[in-house]
């Protein structure tokens, strides 16, 4: 059994910090079929740590569009001849940079195609976009909305979302929001037009769908414990775990010898692998 974590990095201060998390939450953990695959700019990808897989891709920009755009880029990066070796593993975790994996990512092998859950659909008219959209394209739509941003399944199965997804982000922007428009949140709205792609794209490639909330996508400012939770998300908080606070540097006054953290709990647990991060990044 081979897995991948795959993710996307530019020239981002903030971003690589983040990275610096995961990378040393899954060397914490020591897993032993899990590689991390780092596709981002020549730039980024040279202060990385040398056991990073890296892989060399240019930011989107076909259309122009991407460019303002650069949350295709965790999609995109997937899709070229430079990731055609992604197809040999059997599981790949296609997530962002913001994330944490914990001791329980050694035993998490879901017999399903699996996403965290997410809050984009919040109306009638969006959804009836997302169906109409699929129907252009004589796609199926399975009824299935709000998928998260992170999926984790079969590794050419992950693939074929990403490829269609960035095709229909493609239509999404340049057609749904012309001329700069945005739409309005949390109604149709611009913002999100990757994570619609992607379910538009799941809902047709993949059968069966498991949307677990609890496994993946998970929030880090939360005290439950990390044996329930193999895959911690930062979402937008000040609360402790904050990825804001931390490239704030609002943490680096915090010493690991001064404090008392539970690590068997999520936000203690975050805050513990941020703060050994600082060794690597």
């Amino acid at each position: 059994m081979r897995r991948a974590v795959v993710v996307f990095v530019e020239e981002n201060k903030d971003l690589l910090l983040q990275l610096g998390c995961l990378y040393t939450s899954l060397k914490y953990i020591d897993s032993n079929d899990t590689d991390l695959i780092v596709f981002g700019t020549p730039t980024a990808l040279k202060q990385l740590p040398e056991d990073v897989i890296k892989v060399e891709c240019a930011v989107a920009s076909e259309p122009p569009e991407f460019l303002h755009y650069r949350y295709i880029n965790s999609i995109s990066c997937l899709v070229g001849e430079q990731a055609d070796f992604l197809d040999e593993y059997d599981y790949i975790l296609r997530t962002d940079a913001d994330t944490f994996l914990t001791p329980a990512w050694h035993s998490f092998y879901p017999s399903l195609y699996t996403v965290g859950q997410g809050g984009y659909v919040n109306d009638d008219e969006t959804r009836g976009h997302l169906r109409r959209i699929a129907s252009q394209f004589h796609l199926r739509h399975q009824g299935l909305h709000n998928l998260g941003s992170t999926h984790y399944g079969d590794a050419r199965l992950v693939r074929e979302v990403c490829k269609l997804a960035t095709t229909l982000t493609a239509h999404i922007i340049t057609e749904e929001f012309k001329n700069g428009e945005e739409g309005k949140w949390p109604g149709w709205y611009r913002g999100v037009a990757s994570m619609y792609a992607c379910e538009i794209a799941a809902n047709h490639f993949v059968d069966d769908i498991l949307k677990d909330g609890k496994q993946i996508d998970f929030g880090s400012a939360s005290s439950e414990p990390i044996k329930n939770h193999p895959h911690i998300h930062c979402w937008h908080t000040d609360e402790m775990f904050s990825k804001f606070q931390f490239t704030a540097g609002h943490y680096d006054s915090l010493s690991l010898e001064n404090l008392n953290l539970d690590t068997n709990i999520i936000k203690d647990y975050c805050l513990f692998i941020a703060l050994k991060s600082k060794q690597y990044f």
